[in-house]
């Protein structure tokens, strides 16, 4: 047999051939390896998208499917098992390798509480949980060339993290129409009256460095041009009729039959002619405006709980809501 390999390498034929079948070999062993690596980073993927979808579905679930809540009846905390049992729902619902995961054994759902500042989770159910992790994991995903040194199976897993909490900050567009926090029980009926005095429930605001003028407050009525706002934001308050600025919201009011569900800032103040930080969002359902006659007032609920696309979470329990986003 020796004699044989040396007479093949010593023709060029031969040799030639021979360099060939080892480099195919080679060849189609890295064709293998790279079609497994494909396999590995396709189940990676679908694991991750199951992971993010159930814990967006967690932290979606930990409060009402149906809002805004009207009623001060309904507590403003979280519901963990309706979170966890969406959360594991939705994760189940993603194949993975061509099949679903078991809730059982291969979908972990926590719900808890996400930390903004140091940006970690705890798990564990409180009145203040705000998000879902999901885990999830598909072990022995078959390695078909890789066989070759020794590697049949590898196990793969995935994290997410989402949060649905009260609202930090809300988008533009804004009401021009602050509240003071002792009117913001769930449930109350308030009328914020605007003519002047020295102690309000609630008036106009615009925030810095816009005017405080009839024009800019009307501006943000029929314009939606105020600006996203922040908790901790200085915003100007007024507290003055502006018979233009009830006109321009009693005419928008109109075209909201049942109400106007809206967010409004929160000022720990009832003196309404200085500045003043915000220190959270209320929803709030306009019902009625008056700009005639002696008494000329803005007239609404407050509202237990609602949504809003455009806010992101992190802030105080007033009932005002963001969506859920992914922190991980």
């Amino acid at each position: 047999m020796c004699s044989r390999v040396r007479r093949c390498l010593s023709e060029p034929s031969g040799s030639v051939s021979l360099v060939t079948a080892i480099g195919i070999f080679v060849l189609l062993g890295f064709i293998g390896l790279a079609l497994d690596v494909a396999h590995i980073v396709m189940v990676k993927s679908e694991l991750q998208k199951a992971a993010d979808a159930g814990a967006m579905a967690g932290a979606r679930g930990l409060w009402p499917l149906v809002l805004p809540v009207t009623g001060s009846t309904t507590p403003r905390n979280p519901d963990c098992a309706a979170g966890a049992l969406a959360a594991q729902l939705t994760a189940h619902n993603n194949r993975v390798d061509g099949s679903y995961l078991a809730t059982d054994s291969e979908i972990t759902v926590e719900v808890g509480r996400w930390d903004y500042a140091s940006k970690t989770f705890t798990a564990g159910c409180t009145t203040t949980s705000n998000a879902a992790r999901v885990s999830t994991r598909r072990n022995g995903v078959v390695m078909l060339f890789a066989k070759i040194f020794g590697i049949s199976t590898t196990d793969l897993s995935a994290t997410a993290t989402a949060v649905m909490d009260f609202a930090s900050a809300v988008g533009k567009g804004s009401l021009p129409i602050a509240l003071d926090k002792e009117f913001t029980t769930p449930g109350a009926v308030v009328k914020i009256s605007m003519n002047p005095d020295t102690v309000d429930n609630g008036g106009w605001f615009v925030d810095p460095p816009d005017k405080a003028s009839a024009a800019t407050i009307r501006d943000y009525i029929t314009k939606d041009i105020c600006p996203a706002l922040n908790i901790g934001d200085i915003i100007n308050l007024q507290n003055g009729v502006d018979g233009s600025v009830l006109a321009a919201l009693k005419d928008e009011l109109a075209t909201h039959p049942g109400g106007w569900d809206t967010f409004l800032p929160v000022v720990d103040t009832p003196k309404f002619n200085q500045q003043q930080p915000i220190t959270a969002f209320v929803p709030f359902r306009i019902t009625e405006v008056s700009n005639t006659g002696s008494d000329k007032y803005v007239k609404g609920m407050v509202l237990n709980m609602m949504d809003m696309p455009s806010a992101l979470p992190g802030g105080p329990n007033y009932g005002a809501l963001a969506p859920p986003k992914a922190v991980r």
